[in-house]
């Protein structure tokens, strides 16, 4: 596992095969199928709280709460926490577990983009606390590959998110729209961005960056070096802070169980 924690610490990302047992597939298969789920549909999200558990109890969600019990067993047998832990160097807590089922489709799942960047709203009232950044773990029940609903990441972009982010919260420098890999890069060559990211992660990083990222510019959508190809039963851990995305699903549907890591 220490290779594992390395390699997410460097790039960022880091993909793990053969992770769930066959027993397990099987019973988060099933409850996919059975809660039939898209992406952001609240039949997708499972307790984590007290306050959750009370809620679905309230609401007579029996089968959600033994569910929700379920999936937080496996988090515990997996050392899901610890693994996030030992890569953010700091305590973490369970804040998101969902899964779902995404249908065949000659669309990205969801194209390049960065988490937690305002969805790329003009007007920002309140920021994000940089250093509160999280770890997701995605497990696949569907085999994944290139056009094939695989996960797309930009090593190592997570740490120029980081600074860049950690100036807006600190109004060293003035927001602007950055959820898009477009506006990202447009984003951090302002010069006062870039010069104050610069101080942080160097400027050979961002130099990198955008060299190794010119393909949205030009258009050239050949992104196979960024893929991640995944088994079914295995998994992505990644830094959300990264440039990632979704690929289009075009030859079968993905069925996917997600947690995720907060620092406290």
């Amino acid at each position: 596992m220490y290779d594992l924690v390395e390699e997410v610490k460097i790039n960022g990302i880091a993909k793990k095969e053969n992770w769930l047992s066959f027993s397990d597939q099987n019973k988060i298969i099933n409850i996919i199928q059975l809660i039939n789920a898209s992406k952001g549909d609240k039949k997708s999200w499972f307790a984590v709280t007290f306050k959750l558990f009370l809620i679905k109890l309230i609401k007579f969600q029996f089968l959600t709460i033994i569910r929700s019990y379920f999936f937080i067993s496996l988090s515990k047998k997996l050392k899901l926490k610890n693994i996030a832990e030992k890569i953010l160097e700091n305590k973490v807590e369970l804040v998101g577990i969902d899964c779902y089922c995404n249908p065949i489709s000659e669309k990205p799942i969801l194209d390049w983009h960065l988490d937690n960047a305002y969805s790329g709203k003009t007007d920002v009232k309140n920021f994000v606390d940089p250093d509160k950044n999280a770890i997701k773990f995605f497990f696949y029940l569907t085999d994944v590959s290139i056009d094939n609903g695989c996960l797309s990441y930009i090593a190592k972009s997570n740490k120029i998110a980081h600074a860049l982010k950690k100036g807006i919260y600190e109004k060293a420098i003035s927001y602007t729209p950055y959820w898009s890999l477009s506006d990202f890069r447009k984003t951090i060559q302002i010069k006062k961005n870039f010069e104050y990211i610069k101080n942080i992660v160097g400027d050979k990083s961002i130099y990198e960056f955008l060299k190794t990222t010119e393909f949205i510019d030009n258009k050239n959508l050949n992104t196979k070096n960024f893929n991640f190809e995944v088994k079914k039963g295995g998994a992505v851990i990644f830094d959300e802070a990264g440039v990632h995305r979704g690929s289009k699903t075009k030859f079968n549907k993905r069925l996917a169980l997600r947690f995720l890591f907060r620092k406290i």
